[in-house]
């Protein structure tokens, strides 16, 4: 029997719901060599009975394990169990367009690591609103990556096992839960530059109220501690550039979680960057917090005047 090219690693945890349509968009796959390995953290939900009804249309593999309380250590286990030498990262509430796969084989001569766009589908109403673009990352990708930021959906990546093995897999850190794979892609770009990105969406996702990567002040923690888990390897230079970008980044979280006068206060710090496309968003986005900082400030102030005429 010939091996599978491909094992599909699929961490999940009480999403049955959403599992269904994303392992339906595996067995609607023109190219079909490849293994599925669920890999369930805990969940006390259907999940076992959805992976089971699929048994007849995949090659499937089921792990359970008590709950562990993010996506690293499921990843890991099913990279452990997996028997092809290309891995591929797919969420448990994500899917794939059923050419993926049979596009991605045609790049594994010519890297380690290939990874594309995905759609981005709203979350009441099932409709596609916008495409999550990536990027060609240029050689030395760890510099990429530290001074450009994130550029890889971790639904898209297909990547040697060789690598992941030589790398040391996921970190099973609980201060990078969510940002692990930003975190796995740093330690990769340390052994290869070999990054393939594919310009087409050949996925996609829901947005998610959920989502344990949402804005707030534990994800900045964590994108702090994987960009000082690594920083120390860049020159003085790029240090700086790399210190900028997380200015920034900062300053978008707060402005999402509507702290408007410190994401003004971040946001005037990355107006150093010499990349011009973080400047002038960060020139903008400075008048656009502004405006609803002045905003927020003038409805309070109407709100105390009124209990103080009331009261």
């Amino acid at each position: 029997m010939t091996p599978p090219t491909f094992s599909i690693i699929i961490p999940t945890y009480n999403r049955a719901q959403r599992l269904s349509k994303c392992l339906q968009s595996l067995a609607d796959q023109t190219y079909k060599n490849f293994e599925v390995i669920v890999a369930d953290d805990g969940s006390i939900d259907d999940t076992s009975t959805v992976v089971a009804s699929f048994s007849a249309e995949l090659n499937l593999k089921y792990i359970y394990s008590e709950n562990w309380g993010g996506p690293a250590r499921p990843r890991n286990l099913a990279i452990e169990a997996s028997i092809a030498n290309w891995i591929c990262f797919l969420d448990s509430d994500d899917w794939w367009y059923p050419s993926k796969l049979e596009v991605v084989y045609r790049y594994l001569n010519i890297a380690d690591i290939i990874y594309h766009d995905c759609d981005i589908y709203n979350n009441d109403n099932f409709i596609k609103f916008k495409r999550n673009r990536s990027r060609q990352l240029h050689a030395p990708v760890f510099i990429d990556l530290m001074v450009h930021g994130p550029a890889i959906v971790n639904s898209s990546v297909t990547v040697k096992k060789d690598i992941l093995n030589k790398v040391g897999k996921l970190a099973e850190d609980r201060l990078l839960i969510s940002v692990e794979d930003f975190d796995l892609w740093l330690k990769i770009s340390r052994v290869t530059d070999r990054f393939h990105y594919i310009n087409k969406s050949l996925g996609a996702y829901r947005t998610n109220d959920n989502n344990i990567s949402q804005a707030s002040d534990f994800q900045i923690e964590r994108y702090n501690t994987v960009y000082n888990k690594h920083i120390y390897l860049l020159d003085e230079n790029n240090r700086k550039r790399s210190l900028l970008l997380q200015c920034y980044f900062i300053g978008r979280s707060k402005q999402k979680m509507m702290s408007y006068e410190s994401a003004i206060t971040y946001f005037i710090k990355s107006l150093k960057s010499n990349n011009y496309k973080i400047k002038l968003k960060s020139m903008l986005l400075i008048v656009i917090s502004s405006y609803y900082h002045l905003y927020n400030k003038l409805i309070k102030s109407n709100k105390d005047n009124y209990h103080r005429k009331v009261f």
